[in-house]
């Protein structure tokens, strides 16, 4: 990946998404058996004029959205162009749709969102059923809702062919995803605002057993470094993020986190036992 840009917010459009679902699911039969996936949602863009390809790889089904008037770039920022509140919207829509009534083990779905005015540049858009349902049963709200959701925006240069939707997504892979997004917006919020750092994207993986957050906080000006303080609140902060999401979604299969900070080198390694306190709260 070349370079990233900031995305401009599509807050609004993801929370008027919280809900659509209907309770199809409580019928006999399913609407869209597990064989039926892929060409129910793809009858059902059509219909919304979406145009769109669909995968559907054991426990994840992708969209990939190709059309203009989606993204928008100007001074370095990229945002919502004029059709994306509407296509994602309905790409939204029919996907929870399909999913919500079908007999198959789907627990997340992927949206691809490109424009051919912007070569190379990427919305990917992911979530985890479970939280889907507790939103439609009002166990948590769309404010939350937003924040389990992973919204990147990603540029390749030169352009390659469009990045296909991750197939066959694991919960530790996103929990990975959705913390760093988290720990990226926290830091901004408690340090960037202030200026005392400027924070770039955060990453998250989960290898053998570990999570490990690269935490992308840089000094807000090159002649005075981070200080030990700073330092000690953004590893801080970070740690206070990644329990939280573990907890919130019971994780206990990993063995450790791991924080590391590049430009100094500094790294903070949390072992489970430290953390289960936290993760089995009540």
């Amino acid at each position: 990946m070349a370079c990233v840009h900031r995305v401009l917010p599509v807050r609004g459009v993801l929370l008027g998404l919280s809900l659509l679902a209907g309770v199809a699911s409580c019928a006999v039969a399913p609407s869209y058996p597990k064989d039926r996936v892929v060409e129910g949602l793809l009858t059902l863009l059509q219909e919304a004029h979406v145009r769109a390809t669909v995968t559907f790889v054991d426990h994840t089904v992708g969209v990939q959205v190709h059309q203009p008037e989606m993204l928008l770039q100007a001074e370095g920022q990229v945002g919502m162009g004029s059709q994306f509140d509407t296509v994602v919207g309905d790409t939204v829509q029919a996907i929870h749709r399909v999913i919500l009534s079908s007999d198959a083990d789907i627990r997340f779905y992927a949206v691809v969102v490109s424009d051919p005015g912007l070569p190379g540049l990427y919305v990917h858009l992911v979530r985890y059923m479970d939280d889907i349902r507790r939103a439609n049963a009002s166990m948590i709200g769309p404010e939350e809702l937003f924040a389990r959701t992973v919204l990147d925006l990603q540029t390749v240069e030169p352009p390659p062919a469009a990045p296909q939707p991750p197939e066959n997504i694991r919960l530790e892979e996103f929990l990975s995803w959705q913390a760093a997004k988290r720990i990226q917006q926290a830091l901004i919020e408690e340090l960037e605002l202030s200026g005392q750092v400027v924070v770039g994207r955060c990453l998250g993986q989960f290898t053998d057993g570990e999570f490990a957050f690269t935490l992308n906080v840089n000094p807000s000006t090159q002649e005075k470094p981070l200080d030990d303080t700073t330092l000690q609140q953004v590893f801080q902060t970070s740690t206070s993020v990644v329990t939280e999401v573990l907890a919130n979604y019971r994780f206990e299969n990993f063995n450790a986190v791991r924080l590391i900070h590049p430009i100094t080198g500094r790294h903070l390694l949390l072992p489970r036992a430290q953390l289960d306190l936290v993760i089995k709260r009540p």
